[in-house]
């Protein structure tokens, strides 16, 4: 299960959907915008807060790529009381699209899909073994907000050194992490030499 948050998530918060998302097998792509790169990803569902109108720029872009848009409450039924009705948490009319990504999630669960090629070409690979296989032991390069990283995946075990468990931080690949300690490198350099210089004027 894959899905994007937008919105405050007040009741429950987001660390419960965090938790509920990853008994469902899931992961949450982005919590705050911008979510272009993965608008063509197969997001599953779209959770959106109430308030936030039809209207909105990045509502109409999930209605755009038919990305199903519910209420938190959804997945918290689907995942803790299966069985429920859960139309009463679709928004904006796109209950067929919802029940086309639940019918793929209970297919995916049950693993009757027995041609590997239907799988589409921008499920998310590990960039190390190649396998899209064991998407809830996969790590996503980036930020809950989705703003740095490249977004690659690679498996726990695929790490270097391996990994035991997902960890509860933001994870980056090691290319992204280099250049992130570079970016940091070089803010501080610049911090230090703004400093020295304040000092040699006076």
């Amino acid at each position: 299960m894959r899905i994007i948050v937008y919105g405050e998530c007040f009741s429950p918060p987001l660390d419960t959907l965090k938790r509920v998302v990853k008994a469902g097998d899931g992961i949450i792509l982005a919590t705050a915008p911008p979510y272009t790169r993965f608008l063509n990803s197969g997001v599953d569902f779209a959770v959106i807060s109430p308030g936030i109108s039809k209207v909105d720029a990045w509502v109409q872009e999930f209605l755009n790529h038919e990305i199903p848009c519910v209420l938190i409450d959804y997945l918290v039924e689907f995942v803790c009381k299966p069985g429920s009705p859960l139309n009463n948490h679709v928004l904006f009319e796109t209950e067929s699209w919802a029940e086309r990504s639940l019918a793929n999630l209970v297919r995916r669960s049950e693993e009757i899909v027995e041609d590997s090629t239907t799988t589409e070409e921008d499920d998310l690979k590990c960039c190390v073994c190649g396998s899209g296989d064991r998407g809830h032991q996969m790590l996503i390069c980036g930020d809950e907000n989705g703003s740095v990283g490249c977004g690659i995946g690679t498996h726990v075990e695929c790490c270097d050194p391996p990994l035991q468990e997902i960890p509860d931080d933001d994870w980056f690949c090691p290319k992204c992490s280099l250049s992130k300690d570079a970016g940091m490198k070089l803010k501080s350099g610049k911090a230090k030499k703004a400093k020295t210089s304040t000092v040699k004027s006076r």
